[in-house]
């Protein structure tokens, strides 16, 4: 039999009732409509902290192949993460009784690196230029507090041809985030410490 026929076969075993179930089960591991977060976004959370060390430790050992894997693995995740952490910061903004000292709006102001806005047609260039592995903030850039709030919209909005990364004994992995606002808005760019960023988002979601 060929693949497609077993796939029709099987399909034709199911009970009417048991696949609306596994849709309904399918679509709540995506998004839960009641606004709690699913249990796999702890698991997304280790999951990107198992791929930077594994991004790093293949990359400094010059298996580049391998690297590439385990950060294709990593954005997968983040992207994953960054979606359900805003979805669930709009949710739980609509309390407004609650909100503003809830814990987990707390832990979406936690610091988790660094940003510089208004970043200029040259550094941009510059930045574009670095080898993988050595880039870094402009020098003499009047940086700000990236909040884990404002790096999730950065991921969300990142320039995935322009991403790129550093990689120290201090600073361990650091991911660089460049992001176009459009509409006429200026240039952004992001410093993320990746074990800082997988801390807070681990506090962020023990409070949806």
């Amino acid at each position: 039999m060929s693949s497609k026929g077993w796939e029709v076969h099987t399909l034709a075993a199911y009970r009417l009732e048991d696949f609306i179930e596994m849709n309904k089960k399918l679509a709540q591991f995506i998004v839960d409509p009641h606004g709690k977060a699913p249990q796999n976004l702890k698991d997304s959370i280790l999951k990107i902290r198992n791929a930077s060390a594994e991004f790093c430790s293949n990359w400094t050992e010059g298996r580049h192949h391998d690297a590439q894997i385990a950060s294709d693995e990593a954005f997968k995740h983040f992207d994953y993460v960054q979606g359900e952490l805003l979805r669930q910061r709009d949710f739980h903004k609509k309390n407004q009784a609650t909100w503003p000292s809830s814990a987990f709006k707390i832990a979406l102001n936690k610091q988790v690196g660094i940003f510089l806005d208004n970043i200029s047609t040259n550094d941009i260039s510059g930045f574009k230029n670095y080898a993988y592995g050595e880039a870094c903030m402009p020098a003499n850039s009047n940086s700000q507090l990236l909040s884990l709030e404002r790096a999730l919209n950065k991921l969300k909005h990142r320039d995935t041809i322009s991403v790129n990364f550093a990689m120290s004994p201090s600073s361990g992995h650091t991911l660089y985030v460049l992001t176009f606002a459009g509409m006429g808005q200026p240039a952004s760019l992001a410093e993320i410490k990746i074990s800082n960023f997988c801390d807070i988002c681990d506090i962020a979601a023990s409070h949806v």
